[in-house]
């Protein structure tokens, strides 16, 4: 091959150093070092650039759904705050707006295995919640007088059910 039959750049670039001294060939090693640690800290930098760009689009994100929720939260509080649960009244509003007249109560009753009973207003979709003093669990502010609110719902109800201890090993294990 001749040497002006070169394949690539670096060939090109390998055959002129031929031409050149120790003292040059050394001097222009440095240079292409630092060279190589410029470009390398320049492509660190984009790639730290691009990950910050991505998190703070993350957090910027995270931030916007925890105002959504807490607004989503404090406009169900309200309307559950304002609704009276009851069953009835006249036009949408009264309806949309928990406005009830009946003297029966829009409230579904669930009896849950442990014999007590979850309440849920059909309206505004509140709940409440029996005690659970085996986990420290309290009632629901308001549990007591929300399950005797009277309503023509049937409750519905599940299996009351009881688990038995046995320290008795079985032949299997």
């Amino acid at each position: 091959m001749s040497t002006n039959e070169f394949d690539t750049p670096v060939q090109k670039f390998a055959a002129g150093l031929e031409e050149k001294t120790n003292a040059q060939v050394i001097s222009e090693l440095a240079e292409l070092e630092l060279e190589e640690k410029r470009l390398d800290l320049e492509i660190k930098r984009e790639q730290v650039s691009k990950i910050r760009a991505q998190r703070a689009a993350k957090l910027e994100e995270a931030r916007a759904k925890l105002i959504a929720t807490k607004q989503f939260l404090a406009q169900r509080e309200a309307n559950q705050a304002n609704c009276n649960h009851r069953k009835g009244g006249i036009g949408a509003e009264a309806v949309m707006r928990g406005q009830g007249t009946d003297a029966m109560y829009a409230v579904f009753k669930h009896k849950l295995p442990c014999n007590r009973y979850f309440v849920l207003c059909s309206r505004c979709g509140k709940e409440w919640h029996p005690a659970q003093p085996l986990f420290g669990i309290k009632a629901t502010v308001g549990y007591d007088e929300a399950v005797r609110f009277p309503s023509d719902n049937t409750p519905s109800g599940s299996s009351t059910f009881m688990f038995e201890r046995s320290d008795n090993l079985t032949a299997q294990e």
